[in-house]
């Protein structure tokens, strides 16, 4: 048997079907679980990399327009672990639009190596500075 990380995706959406939220579970190789979750207008300024980023993976439209969760494959749910663990903390929409198209037009070798990365004490901030050039407007 054969171990990985396992990842589970679940895209929420308001009465409008708008996104609304988009959630990541992880259950690591310790069978540590960690879960992250983007809501309000980050869900909607990220909306469209996240997709992308699934569609790599084989997204079907239907699960992307349903509020079941969905399994990820390792390699792409790091990605997008990552995608949303690098917008949380931000504010502006312009930064997180950057930031989102920026870890989602990774190869799946830079995602790894940033999502490795992200367990350090300022690794976040890093690819931040990386995708954005750490403006402060």
């Amino acid at each position: 048997m054969t171990h990985s990380e396992h990842y589970r995706c679940r895209i929420s959406r308001d009465d409008a079907g708008r996104v609304a939220a988009i959630e990541i579970w992880a259950r690591d190789l310790e069978e540590v679980d960690r879960t992250i979750r983007v809501d309000g207008h980050r869900a909607a300024s990220i909306a469209g990399s996240v997709q992308d980023t699934l569609r790599t993976a084989g997204l079907k439209g239907r699960q992307w327009s349903e509020s079941a969760p969905f399994e990820i494959v390792p390699v792409l749910g790091a990605q997008v672990e990552l995608l949303l663990r690098a917008v949380k903390p931000l504010r502006r929409v312009d930064r997180i639009e950057t930031v989102a198209k920026g870890v989602a037009s990774m190869s799946a070798e830079e995602a790894s190596y940033w999502h490795a990365q992200a367990t350090r004490r300022q690794g976040l901030r890093a690819l931040r500075v990386l995708l954005d050039g750490g403006v402060r407007r």
